[in-house]
């Protein structure tokens, strides 16, 4: 399966509901545990006694990113890990090494740090009994929140060495982001942004002061840990930075997507992909009745996936076809990215909408709906049981998911209940209305190819897809 992400946090329309007759408020999941100290800094902890052999997870969230930066500071948000993770105030280059030999998951591989447009990541998996390595990560992460040190060696060595440092979107010159960011605020501050020319280091020790405060800043760990021993740990090592917000944040906003039709190229593209994407209306999920109406989108997208991939498998002719949903800063969208050789190109287009458009008349066929429902079924049977056996590094990834996108993330329990009322409440006539609409909506056609290669026609795929999905009107003298 290609390119299949329909994830837990990406919101559907809003619509009506007889699932509930009463919203019911969501109750963040009380096994995570919070605090904050005086200086503001906070944190949140996931003990997991049920998992005594995974990998203990740390996760540093700076609220700041390349938003923040003004002109003659472009670059500096991604400057900074470069130079907190090559070097620590209090820790030996001795622990330092250890520490970074005993912090990478293979299995389960995360980048050390994260840059994007309003936050930065640090993130650190160890092995579990070894306290004297959780100690060591959390001075070092004390380092980072409040005692990187910047001079000419430091900042010559990150900028040569060029540490593991990504960025969220993974691709900011992604031919589709760019399109996605047109009149948004983001325009001008692309994340991984080298700086260009000299770095005075004075400077970037100022901008870091202004940014990295512990009011801004959250720790997450999520392992089987001795409560006791990590908050006084986390007393010890962050209760005497210092500093204030004084700035307010800049506040990262995206205009919904046009209709558009656009064609480009791209070196990193290998071959054509046709993305065909639409908005979707999205609201914090904070109470049963919008969790339950996102759950009827979800679910009608995964009906959508499932129906097309089904008829690949019939067809077998190489087309690959995935599925990419996001959300944004309140923002949301789904494509329908369609990977084919150049020369399939049209046939497959044609081909994916007679599927939509049977599909949007038809609805799904009822032994597929039965067939999804009862997955479903199962899968809330299994439910805690799935929970047990979670890794500790999904976890804490959707916990951190989750906050930035204004979800409560509610406990297994009530999880459950509301879920066996989403199903109960489940018909195949609902998800049939609920394809219909999806399918009806305006969509955009991003067509991206392979630098060099012959330009094709985007408008004309259009057309061609719009001649089957939305036909116009049959002519007076044809009726007769």
């Amino acid at each position: 399966m290609q390119g299949n992400k329909i994830g837990y946090l990406i919101g559907g329309a809003i619509l009506a509901t007889t699932c509930l007759a009463q919203a019911e408020t969501l109750h963040p999941d009380p096994a995570w545990q919070q605090g904050t100290l005086e200086n503001g800094f906070s944190w949140q902890f996931l003990q997991t006694p049920q998992r005594p052999n995974d990998k203990i997870q740390l996760r540093l969230l700076v609220k700041t990113g390349s938003l923040a930066e003004k002109n003659q500071q472009r670059g500096y948000t991604y400057l900074i890990p470069k130079v907190v993770l090559s070097s620590s105030k209090d820790l030996s280059s001795k622990k330092l090494e250890n520490l970074w030999n005993n912090a990478i998951d293979t299995k389960n591989p995360f980048p050390p740090a994260i840059v994007s447009y309003d936050f930065t990541l640090y993130s650190l998996s160890l092995p579990n009994n070894r306290s004297d390595l959780l100690k060591d990560a959390l001075i070092w992460l004390s380092d980072i929140a409040g005692g990187a040190v910047f001079n000419p060696e430091t900042l010559a060595h990150a900028m040569k060495e060029g540490e593991h440092v990504t960025t969220f979107p993974s691709d900011v010159q992604d031919p589709v982001w760019r399109t996605r960011l047109q009149g948004s605020t983001l325009i001008g501050h692309d994340p991984g942004m080298p700086v260009s020319g000299s770095v005075d280091a004075k400077k970037v020790e100022n901008f870091y002061h202004q940014w990295y405060t512990p009011d801004a800043m959250t720790l997450y760990i999520a392992g089987h840990v001795d409560n006791r021993f990590l908050s006084e740990r986390i007393n010890q090592a962050f209760s005497s930075l210092k500093g204030k917000r004084q700035t307010p944040v800049p506040v990262p906003r995206l205009l919904p997507l046009k209709a558009a039709t656009i064609g480009v190229e791209s070196e990193q593209a290998r071959q054509d992909r046709l993305s065909l994407t639409w908005n979707l209306n999205w609201l914090p999920i904070k109470d049963s009745q919008t969790l339950i109406q996102y759950w009827q989108n979800d679910l009608t997208r995964e009906a959508l996936y499932r129906y097309l991939q089904l008829g690949l498998k019939e067809k077998r002719d190489g087309m690959q076809l995935g599925l990419d949903c996001q959300v944004l800063y309140q923002r949301a969208n789904c494509s329908l990215n369609l990977d084919v050789p150049t020369d399939k190109l049209m046939e497959s287009t044609l081909y994916l909408a007679s599927r939509l458009s049977s599909l949007r008349e038809n609805g799904l066929p009822q032994e597929q709906f039965d067939e999804l429902y009862n997955q479903k079924r199962t899968q809330l049977q299994q439910l805690f049981a799935m929970y047990a056996h979670t890794d500790t590094d999904i976890l804490i990834n959707q916990r951190l998911l989750s906050q930035q996108n204004n979800v409560i993330d509610i406990a297994p329990e009530q999880f459950q209940r509301l879920r066996q009322t989403f199903l109960s409440s489940l018909t195949s006539q609902l998800l049939n209305k609920k394809l219909k609409e999806m399918l009806s909506q305006e969509i955009s056609f991003i067509l991206v190819q392979p630098k060099g290669e012959a330009s094709v026609d985007v408008n004309q795929i259009k057309n061609s897809f719009n001649q089957i999905m939305r036909p116009g009107p049959v002519p007076e003298k044809l009726r007769n």
